[in-house]
């Protein structure tokens, strides 16, 4: 990984994700993409947590903390993207108008 800093391969990361999502709601409906995406990124996490502890009893330690400062970091960047997403609706999602009511 020569040349390439932590925080460039983070958003290289980022987007690649991101991508790979875009690409599956070509197959699958958004809500079931991002469920999906959801349940991968808890579960690697897990796996993460369990493969840099000593052994069970640390991992066990562990369960609670880590559970924490994860949800607090999802809720924290979902804060972020979702005033993003208010802030600047029109030019991410583009125009929309409820229909006319007949």
């Amino acid at each position: 990984m020569s040349g390439i800093n932590e925080e460039d391969s983070y958003w290289n990361q980022v987007e690649a994700f991101i991508n790979q999502a875009n690409e599956a709601c070509d197959a699958a409906d958004p809500g079931i993409v991002a469920a999906a995406l959801l349940n991968a990124a808890a579960r690697f996490n897990a796996f993460v947590v369990a493969h840099s502890s000593l052994d069970k009893n640390e991992f066990a330690e562990d369960v609670e903390g880590t559970t924490n400062y994860l949800t607090g970091r999802f809720r924290e960047h979902l804060k972020e993207h979702m005033e993003d997403y208010r802030e600047h609706y029109t030019s991410l999602i583009g125009n929309r108008e409820l229909p006319a009511e007949e």
